[in-house]
This record gives structure tokens, C-alpha cells and sequence, in this order.
């Protein structure tokens, strides 16, 4: 370990250095390189919207990558997806969808949304291809709302049904002599599990297979309208290993509709479309047919469209910072303009402080006049429950995650690792009992312990009745469904969590006839961030990371696990990272 604080004082240099040096150099670089300007695109005739996307977020912003690359372009977003696709069923010169399945990442709520918009768009008789080299089990299930499904002749089908996985920390932090003291309410309230178990608890298993079975019973009762199997028969073919079977038995099995290379599915693509052979098709991304020029909306009332994406104070890049949220709501609630809020929340939850400071926030805007509608997306579940329950109505997706009412604490004891392995000791006076309470270099005493679970439950009996005023229930009555569950959207319907099964556009219909609106328009927070500021935003963390990695080398990890440790918030409202495939 000697070579550990070696490195680290030669670290902490090179990232000062480094840094400064990065800072400069980026300011003049990228202050002569890029100027973000709003474009809109005009399509011309026999254009085709192509669908080939990536990771797919609640909003479309812009890509840092890109802009470093000199081809500024945005993320894929759901708000930008779903404008395409609408924008292009009217439009006279896009004559229809290609979908090209080459890599897509999305929440399963956000692939239900992508699906019922193609459905949708079908109606307009425009045309609607699926082409893969190989489906994903996702790729698919969107896929299948195509009129026909293409697949290379050498490709394969991913399906095999749900399964959910978690990675669990505690034989690392074992190792490494890190013990996460661990205090919580809720027998369902899982998210400490990967910190303290090896293993899935009985009651983790019980909730996630009771709400991973109606979410794929949901997805196959759509697939099955789509291909015209019964969803016995789809069953049976997840239970084939389907990406082992030869692509002509897909055709046979009613999985897919034709074999062909990609030179034959443009050729296809070409006669549909109406385009001369010897011509190259002619594709628009969604985030060019989304930035279309349309009609201006001169309304002078607005509906507040806010979202809350990823974890609550989570530290994240994409995540809630719930200060910064709370100045945005204080501002709609304050701007006359503005008649009702409509809330995406699409997050696991996080802080519970910051959790009890939007929720005040809300309760703020209601008192003011305004309704508040939430629309939930892949998940609202803990935090992202407790900013959601009091709105005056809560619209999911049946494939929602939600629910988990419960609370957290954890406090990490790094005695193992400080004292044991890197050979650290401690010494100090204090004055009062207690004044050392909190040091991460020693476990808690039964008395710290005993008053920290007091603490915990009273965090529990907040969010509860926090929960029963917001939903008018009893405080009995939420108990009940609480415990830390998590729920799939329709039975949080059928138990009172949710008040209706409807998407985004759904909760801004509710929201404008509540406030009594026929002529509105929308307005979007908070404010996007720039490739730019992304970017010096990111420096700070990314940048450091590597150069303390490089210097380092295996002992990174010690230093890795001490800024994990240090940075998580005692106290939380949080849904457990489980990954759904």
C-alpha cells in the first residue's frame, strides 16, 4: 500500500496541473468551434423517416461527441421520437418509417410509447419496414408494429422472455474492508441488498417476478396483435432459444416476413418509396423531421411541461438536481402565463431531502391555482413516487415501475480498508458524546444505531402519509401497499397509486381541460444544456477520473471506492438498480 500513497500525492498534481492545462486549452478551442444555433429541416419529396436509434432518454439534446467530431447532431430523445413520427404522418413528403435496428437501448415504458406511436401512425396508409442484421428482444418487440419484418438471411432473433439481474457489491466490499451499516423500513425495500447480501432476498424475488409477469404478459398481448400468434405460441417460441434457429425457420415460425442483404432491403426501400434505382434513398433522422417548421402558436397561456429524469441528487449527469428543480417550479408558480404543470418523472428516486423539497414545491403551484399532473415514464418509483403523489392526477404506462414506499440509510464503516489494509490509525478529543458521530473510520455504536433507526422510521411515516394525503387514502390503506413494493403500472392502477393508464400527450389533455384551456401551448424545463457546457461541466469529473486511474493503476480502485462512499447521501428514497432484459 505504500505505493498507493505515493501515487496518490503525484496524482493529485497531475489532475491540478492537468486540469488547468484541459480548461484553457478547451475554452479556446471550443469557443472557436462551435456555436449552437436551433435549425429546422425541410423534407423534400419521397423522404423517408429512419428510425436507428441508440440510447433513448426522456429529451433529445445535444451530443458532445458529435460536435467534437464537426457533425453536430442531438441524442435520441422520446419527445423528439414521438414529434417525428406524428409530424410525419401528415407531412406529403415523407412517405414512411424504416426501421433500422441496429443497437437500440430503451426503458420498457419508452418502447410501449415508440410502439403506439407507429401503430398510430399506420392509420395515415403511409408504410412502416423493420430491417436488423440481428433483433435484440427490444429491437423486436418495436419492431413488430412494422408492416413487415426483414431480417439478413445469416441474422437472428433475440427472444427468450424477461429476466432481471443484480450485481451485488458485497464480496467486493469484503474484500476491500468496506462495511455498509445499513438501516431501513420496508420488508420489500431492496435497494440496500446489493450492499449487504450475495443474494436476492425471498421478498426481492417475490415483488420483482410479480411485476416482471404482467409487463411481459403486456408485451406479448401487443406482439401477438402484431404477428397474429397467440401468445401460448409465443411462449412456447421464447422457450426455443430462438437465436440459435436458422433465419428461413423465423419466416416459417411467423416471425418474420423476408430474407434479404441490406443492398436488396435499399432496393425494396427505393420501389416503395418511389425512387429511381440508380438514386440514393433519401433518409431524415427523427431529430430533423422533429425540428420541422410548424404553424407558430401564438396562445398566450402555457402548460409547464417539467421533467424529472434519473436518480434525485444523485450526483449524475443527466440526473434530478432537485435546487435547481425547485427554482424552476418556484418560477412556474409564479409566472402568470403559466395554468397547469404537467410532471415527467421518469426516476428511481434518490435523496429524501430533496425528494421533501420538491414535494413542497408541487403543494406550492396547487396552492397557487395551478393543477399538476405527473406522467410517468420507464419508472417513478421511491423518490420518483414521493415527488409524484401529490399532483392532482398521476398518469403511468402499464409497463411503469412504481411504488416503492419505503426508506434507507446507509453509512459506510471503512475501518477494514483505512486501518487494516492501508494501515491508518486515528486519534482525536471531542467535547460531547456524540461528536464524532458519523466518521466513516469506525462502526456505529448500538446506541448510534438505535437513534438512527428511529430517524429512519420517522422518514417512513413522512413519505407514508405524505403518500395518503396526496392519494386520499388512510394511512392503514398505504401501509398496506407500501413496505418498499414495487408495482407494474396497472396494478398500481387497480390499488390506487395511479389514476390512469395514459402517456405524456394524455396527462396534457387532463392538465389543459382542468385549468380550462382551449387554446394553450407547451413549454419545456428545465432549460437543455449546450454541447458546450456539457462538455466543461464534464471535465471536472471524467477528465480527473482518468488521469487519477492512470496514476494509480490497480490502486484506483481503493480511491474509486472511497469517492463512492463518500458521495452517497445517508438517507434515501430509492428503487433498486435491477437490469431488465
Amino acid at each position: 500500500m505504500k505505493k498507493f500513497f505515493i501515487t496518490t500525492f503525484a496524482c493529485v498534481l497531475g489532475v491540478l496541473i492537468a486540469g488547468l492545462i484541459l480548461s484553457i486549452v478547451s475554452f479556446f478551442a471550443l469557443t472557436g468551434m462551435v456555436i449552437t444555433t436551433e435549425t429546422t429541416y425541410t423534407p423534400i419529396p419521397n423522404t423517408i423517416l429512419k428510425l436507428d436509434l441508440g440510447l433513448v432518454t426522456e429529451r433529445s439534446q445535444e451530443d458532445v461527441m458529435s460536435y467534437l467530431m464537426g457533425s453536430p447532431e442531438k441524442s435520441d430523445g422520446l419527445d423528439n421520437i414521438i414529434r417525428a413520427i406524428e409530424t410525419a404522418k401528415d407531412n406529403k413528403n415523407i412517405v414512411g418509417i424504416y426501421i433500422d435496428a441496429s443497437g437500440m437501448s430503451a426503458g420498457i415504458a419508452t418502447l410501449d410509447r415508440i410502439h403506439r406511436a407507429l401503430i398510430d401512425f399506420k392509420e395515415s396508409g403511409k408504410f412502416v419496414y423493420a430491417y436488423a442484421d440481428n433483433y435484440t428482444q427490444r429491437e423486436y418487440l418495436l419492431s413488430a408494429a412494422a408492416d413487415s419484418v426483414m431480417l439478413n438471411p445469416v441474422g437472428a432473433i433475440d427472444f427468450r422472455g424477461m429476466a432481471g439481474q443484480i450485481t451485488f457489491l458485497k464480496g467486493l466490499y469484503d474484500k476491500l474492508g468496506i462495511e455498509m451499516q445499513v438501516l431501513k423500513v420496508g420488508t420489500y425495500k431492496s435497494a440496500v441488498e446489493p450492499y449487504i447480501n450475495t443474494r436476492m432476498s425471498d421478498a426481492n424475488r417475490e415483488q420483482t417476478l410479480a411485476y416482471m409477469t404482467p409487463i411481459w404478459n403486456h408485451l406479448l398481448e401487443q406482439l401477438s396483435e402484431d404477428r397474429g400468434l397467440t401468445v401460448e405460441q409465443l411462449n412456447d417460441l421464447a422457450d426455443t432459444l430462438l437465436m440459435t434457429v436458422d433465419a428461413k425457420e423465423l419466416v416459417a415460425k411467423g416471425l418474420v416476413d423476408s430474407l434479404m442483404y441490406r443492398p436488396q432491403m435499399n432496393d425494396f426501400l427505393k420501389t416503395r418509396a418511389g425512387i429511381d434505382p440508380d438514386d440514393d434513398l433519401i433518409f431524415a433522422s427523427a431529430n430533423e423531421v422533429a425540428s420541422i417548421k410548424q404553424a407558430k402558436n401564438k396562445a398566450k397561456d402555457e402548460i409547464a411541461i417539467v421533467y424529472a429524469e434519473g436518480g434525485i441528487d444523485m450526483g449524475e449527469s443527466n440526473g434530478v438536481n432537485t435546487a435547481e428543480l425547485v427554482k424552476d417550479l418556484t418560477r412556474i408558480q409564479k409566472n402568470k402565463n403559466i395554468k397547469a404543470v404537467v410532471l415527467r418523472v421518469n426516476s428511481p428516486g434518490g435523496s429524501a431531502y430533496g425528494s421533501e423539497q420538491v414535494w413542497a414545491a408541487i403543494e406550492a403551484i396547487k396552492a397557487a391555482g395551478k393543477p399538476v399532473v405527473v406522467s410517468m415514464g420507464d419508472v417513478a418509483a421511491s423518490g420518483g413516487y414521493y415527488i409524484s403523489c401529490n399532483a392532482d392526477r398521476i398518469f403511468a404506462n402499464p409497463t411503469t415501475l412504481t411504488g416503492s414506499i419505503g426508506i434507507y440509510g446507509m453509512i459506510p464503516n471503512l475501518e477494514g480498508l483505512l486501518s487494516d489494509k492501508l494501515g491508518l490509525t486515528f486519534d482525536g478529543v471531542q467535547t460531547n458524546k456524540y461528536g464524532n458521530f458519523g466518521s466513516f473510520n469506525r462502526a456505529m455504536t448500538p446506541d448510534e444505531r438505535r437513534q438512527m433507526q428511529q430517524y429512519i422510521e420517522r422518514g417512513y411515516e413522512l413519505f407514508t402519509s405524505r403518500c395518503a394525503e396526496g392519494r386520499h387514502m388512510s394511512l392503514d390503506e398505504i401501509k398496506k401497499i407500501a413496505e418498499g413494493r414495487v408495482w407494474d403500472g396497472q396494478t398500481a392502477l387497480e390499488i390506487g397509486l395511479v389514476d390512469e393508464l395514459g402517456d405524456l400527450d394524455a396527462a396534457i389533455d387532463w392538465a389543459a381541460q382542468k385549468a380550462n384551456l382551449e387554446k394553450y401551448k407547451t413549454s419545456s424545463y428545465p432549460k437543455q444544456k449546450s454541447a458546450m457546457d456539457q462538455l466543461l461541466e464534464g471535465f471536472n469529473t471524467h477528465v480527473r477520473a482518468r488521469i487519477a486511474a492512470s496514476y494509480l493503476g490497480e490502486s484506483y480502485k481503493y480511491l474509486e471506492a472511497l469517492e463512492q462512499c463518500k458521495n452517497i447521501d445517508p438517507i434515501q428514497y430509492r428503487m433498486e438498480d435491477i437490469e431488465l432484459y
